[in-house]
């Protein structure tokens, strides 16, 4: 009896096996067995609050500031990655509390809005939002912030029109299919050649231990054989125990503190001069530097989301010329 009764959920267990892997086959099938966003589900924004710190925070002083919020009218069909119509409102109202004037489009068309704004906040990811003109979006916004709640917008469109762009919406496909790291990759090929060595330099505290942020690993596959230099490796690409050591580590050991941020140094591709990554390094890089033939420091924050103005990629000998 027992041994039929444990056949028969191995058999069950089977069935389920075969089950995932057919429906799996089937949907990689339907896109070619090529990564697609539309296998994943739609971006969320998870603060059921509102989020109105991410806004107020921009500001040294709030009051008078007027923030557009891109939403829907209560005759608008409901779109995936919307945000629901209760967290819109204390949103607004927690905005208001703090002095901020907040005007609310109701799906109005963005070219049909009059008027300036200190910053725009994406909720209602419509084609005629999503698709916005970033340059004349920045001609009329004061603080060129861009608040993304439906990881809709591009930000490297946004930043091509000297805007920045900061996406809190959880988006669920994987990091490798991120557009702008691709981007990024495409760039980096360009510039630097297969056999060059990479060292990896934070700019600055590491801010997260979101798994996502670990970008240095999609772009040590893409960009091989380039040599990448990461601080404490094993630790950084372990599982997420050690990981959530290797943030708390290097927080600790502040690599960066008395360095200079290099603000006036060109930047490569980002138009956002004044969120540029690149600071000098201490003794030890400079010998880690040395020790490891690098042709090339790749200076970056420590985000969830990839935005090209995180990272600037500079040769070896401009930055041993800042000391």
């Amino acid at each position: 009896m027992l041994f039929t009764i444990l056949s028969r959920i191995h058999s069950l267990a089977l069935l389920l096996v075969l089950t995932f892997l057919a429906a799996t086959i089937a949907g990689a099938a339907k896109t070619g067995f090529a990564p697609d966003h539309s296998r994943y589900g739609a971006a969320a924004f998870q603060n059921k609050q509102g989020g109105s710190r991410f806004i107020v925070s921009i500001f040294a002083n709030p009051n008078g500031k007027r923030i557009l919020l891109l939403d829907n009218a209560a005759t608008d069909p409901v779109v995936p990655s919307t945000v629901p119509r209760d967290i819109v409102d204390k949103l607004a109202k927690a905005l208001e509390r703090k002095g901020i004037t907040a005007i609310h489009s109701y799906g109005m068309a963005l070219d049909e809005i009059e008027g300036n704004f200190d910053a725009a906040v994406l909720i209602y990811p419509s084609e005629d939002y999503v698709n916005a003109d970033f340059t004349k979006l920045a001609t009329r916004l004061e603080a060129k912030v861009l608040f993304d709640y439906c990881s809709g917008w591009s930000s490297a469109d946004a930043d091509a029109a000297g805007l920045m762009h900061m996406n809190f919406a959880r988006t669920y496909w994987p990091h490798w299919l991120d557009p702008e790291m691709h981007q990024f990759v495409e760039y980096m090929e360009k510039v630097t050649a297969a056999g060059d060595g990479i060292l990896l330099v934070p700019s600055e505290a590491l801010s997260t231990t979101a798994a996502r942020a670990r970008w240095f690993l999609p772009l040590n596959y893409y960009l091989a054989p380039r040599r990448f230099y990461l601080y404490k490796p094993r630790d950084g690409t372990s599982f997420l125990t050690e990981y959530f050591q290797w943030v708390k580590d290097y927080s600790e050991t502040r690599p960066y503190k008395d360095q200079v941020r290099m603000k006036s140094h060109p930047r490569a591709l980002s138009k956002l001069t004044n969120m540029n990554t690149a600071r000098t390094l201490n003794e030890e890089e400079l010998q880690i530097a040395a020790n490891h033939d690098v042709q090339w420091i790749l200076f970056w924050r420590h985000q969830a989301d990839f935005k090209i103005c995180d990272f600037e990629l500079v040769d070896i000998e401009t930055v041993l010329g800042w000391k």
